[in-house]
């Protein structure tokens, strides 16, 4: 008897362009969201140190702008001012393929990412500079797992397992972040193999 597969073609879509990155893969984190946080700003933009502090649901935008402040905060630990060096900048910062999941559902929100391009001196401390970018995040929940990926294509069928059935946006588009130094070589591999 076979078993039937539940594959759509929007998820074989997600599944086949994360596939091109799976080579540059190492490490594989998940990431829990708060579903409410304290949130705590400067009240000025000059050198006052009076705090102003509210409270803020998670929200679609919260999402967002959480995804976008680890990116920022992962590079940061990773690359430093190199990547904002014009010479360096494509090549300074990490590969991220993100996946948001527990929006439509009962879970907690989650985020569960895939990184490559890390330096090889930051490699045995990923876990770590994970944790800390992600604890940088105000709606970022204690239960954080970092793993290396010994199975790429297996994390990114996880990964993708949302699309089509509960939520067609878990695989986060938008949120990738790729290298150009990762993308020019992928577009030279698929030049020379249809060569």
């Amino acid at each position: 008897m076979e078993v039937a597969r539940f594959d759509t073609k929007l998820q074989a879509a997600f599944r086949e362009m994360a596939s091109r990155y799976a080579p540059y893969l190492t490490t594989a984190a998940t990431l829990t969201l708060k579903k409410y946080a304290r949130i705590r700003v400067r009240r000025f933009d000059n050198q006052s140190t009076e705090i102003y502090e509210f409270g803020q649901h998670l929200t679609d935008q919260t999402i967002r702008s959480t995804a976008n402040r680890f990116e920022a905060r992962l590079t940061h630990y990773l690359y430093g001012n190199q990547s904002k060096h014009k010479n360096k900048e494509h090549w300074a910062k990490p590969l991220l393929l993100v996946a948001i999941e527990g929006r439509n559902t009962h879970k907690r929100p989650h985020f569960h990412i895939a990184v490559g391009n890390i330096p090889t001196d930051k490699q045995a401390d990923i876990g770590v500079l994970i944790e800390k970018a992600w604890h940088d995040c105000d709606f970022a929940h204690n239960e954080v797992r970092v793993e290396p990926l010994t199975n790429c294509y297996g994390w990114l069928d996880y990964m993708t397992k949302e699309v089509g059935y509960t939520d067609n946006d878990a695989f986060a588009v938008e949120h990738i972040c790729i290298p150009e130094i990762i993308q020019q070589s992928i577009c030279t591999e698929g030049r020379l193999l249809r060569d």
